[in-house]
């Protein structure tokens, strides 16, 4: 999302993700958790794709209730049961 070329940036990406981690995670400890739930939920908001929503409800409406049940399932539940919502239409009988 930084729009780097290489895969150099990765290292450097890596290794400020682990000093802010290191040096700075401790300042949040003072931090009420609802400030947090909104940083965490502004951050969040920024990896949701409408347009690609958008584009799999015109391409195929059972693709998209199984995308919109996964998001669901992540979002009220956790990962696991979201992966669950998505894959479970498609097993085989």
């Amino acid at each position: 999302m930084a729009g780097c070329q290489t895969a150099f940036s990765n290292i450097v990406m890596s290794v400020v993700v682990f000093l802010t981690l290191e040096f700075i995670t401790p300042l949040f400890k003072f931090t009420p958790n609802a400030i947090l739930a909104a940083i965490i939920i502004s951050a969040v908001l920024g990896l949701i794709d409408y347009e690609a929503a958008i584009l799999i409800w015109k391409i195929d409406k059972f693709d998209f209730v199984a995308c919109i049940g996964a998001f669901f399932g992540v979002v009220f539940a956790s990962v696991e049961i979201g992966l669950l919502i998505a894959v479970s239409p498609y097993r085989k009988t």
